[in-house]
């Protein structure tokens, strides 16, 4: 199974044709390839945009009948795309593993669950 590389940095909102482009460039490059895995690791501070340009990029592989895979999800991303619903198109888990990797886990109080609530004993 061919696996081709494609590597998505912060790019400015309206990239998403560009990037579009690009990828159904490379996979008539590469017919045989099944998988493509798209590096995101640069994407360390996502907008709404570079969640567009992965829908996109998404869509752009189904169509040609390829699996796209994220490879490299910083931290804030994959909350971002938790948050948003996209880790399922992506077919990423770990709402918790997100928050605790970004440090929101203890800010919004959800690190210790139950914490402050009185101990009550089954009736």
């Amino acid at each position: 199974m061919e696996t081709v590389e494609f590597t998505v940095g912060p790019l400015p909102p309206g990239a998403g044709p560009f990037l579009t482009d690009q990828l159904a460039a490379l996979l008539a490059d590469h017919p045989s390839a099944v998988v493509v895995r798209c590096e995101v690791s640069a994407v360390e501070r996502p907008t709404r945009a570079d969640l567009d340009h992965l829908a996109r990029l998404r869509l752009t592989a189904r169509r040609a009948g390829r699996e796209l895979v994220l490879a490299g999800i910083p931290p804030r991303l994959r909350l971002l795309l938790e948050l948003t619903g996209l880790a399922e198109a992506f077919e990423l888990t770990g709402l918790a593993e997100a928050f605790e990797l970004t440090g929101l886990g203890e800010a919004f109080g959800c690190s210790d669950v139950g914490a402050g609530q009185p101990h009550r004993e089954p009736p």
